[in-house]
């Protein structure tokens, strides 16, 4: 069966009507029509949320209908118009119905079955071949969905902003404050997840000058691992605040690291002199050690004499 390119695009723009609606219905903008002999048979949009429906895509639904006005499931001389390339559901109910030629506008990246994800249309193992007419309006159906899925997300952001409000219990006053603000408010410790053994200090300790911060970060009861482990608690708060913080405290953070690796760079020293210490204690074991060898191979030899003085006498006899 076939068609002029007018009437194709005339009649794209009935399923194009079809998805729009089915868009201010809250459903995915995904439209089609059937037409038989001239005359449209079939009409389908996106129903999958208003049907709870996981197969009322738009052809499924326009195939339906289709089937109902011919009193057959064969559709045979019948073309399927839909503004977005079929996935393999609906890819393989067209080929169930005998569908003998397929237009659609814009390919699907994500699922589509005429090429794109998959070559489900037209399969070489598969006894019936359809007529496809591809990307036939394809920037406007295109564009349709691309603004309908970033109106989706935008509004899914706003709704989890909303939700966050509600459940800290922001008023508006709190609302007035700066982020970094909200978050220097709360009593809660400044982190639950540091990947140390390490107490975790205060989030009042990070808003002190940079001689208070880097002389608690050095202490035993902040750090108890010392103030390397200060300094990775202190890298990871300025790494978690990140664009929060203004750039006088940023500096103020900066200026408490060259203090804490000033103060680790003075405990170096001590920490080697163990060391030395203990290679000092390990020298006089490895002394031993040849002395024990020297005295048991004297002790062998003298075990061995006797039988070398034995066999003299033997030989005198």
């Amino acid at each position: 069966m076939t068609s002029s390119a007018n009437d194709d695009v005339v009649y794209l723009r009935q399923a194009l009507t079809e998805a729009s609606d089915a868009e201010a219905n809250g459903e995915v903008p995904v439209g089609a029509i059937i037409v038989h002999g001239d005359k449209i048979i079939g009409r389908g949009q996106n129903r999958v949320l208003r049907d709870s429906d996981p197969t009322a895509h738009a052809e499924i639904v326009a195939l339906r209908h289709a089937g109902l006005h011919l009193r057959n499931y064969r559709l045979a001389d019948c073309t399927l118009y839909v503004t977005l390339e079929p996935c393999a559901m609906c890819a393989g109910a067209i080929l169930h119905a005998r569908i003998s030629r397929l237009v659609y506008a814009a390919p699907d990246p994500k699922a589509g079955a005429c090429g794109s994800v998959l070559s489900v249309m037209n399969h070489p193992r598969l006894n019936h071949k359809v007529e496809v007419t591809p990307n036939l309006l394809a920037e406007e159906c295109g564009t349709l969905l691309t603004t309908f899925f970033r109106k989706r997300r935008q509004e899914k952001s706003q709704a989890r902003i909303l939700q966050n409000e509600a459940a800290t219990g922001q008023s508006d006053a709190a609302a007035e404050r700066t982020p970094w603000e909200t978050i220097m408010a709360t009593k809660k410790k400044w982190s639950a997840d540091v990947d140390t053994d390490s107490t975790h200090p205060d989030e009042g300790l990070f808003k002190k000058n940079a001689s208070a911060i880097a002389k608690a970060l050095a202490t035993k009861k902040v750090s108890p691992k010392g103030p390397a482990s200060g300094m990775q608690m202190l890298n990871f708060y300025i790494n978690r605040a990140g664009k929060n913080l203004s750039k006088e405290r940023h500096a103020e953070l900066e200026k408490t690291k060259t203090l804490l690796s000033e103060i680790i760079a003075k405990e170096k020293p001590t920490s080697e002199e163990p060391s030395k210490k203990a290679a000092k204690k390990k020298a006089p074991k490895k002394a031993t050690k040849k002395v024990t060898n020297k005295t048991t191979k004297e002790a062998s030899a003298k075990k061995s004499s006797p039988a070398k003085s034995s066999a003299k006498k033997s030989t005198k006899k």
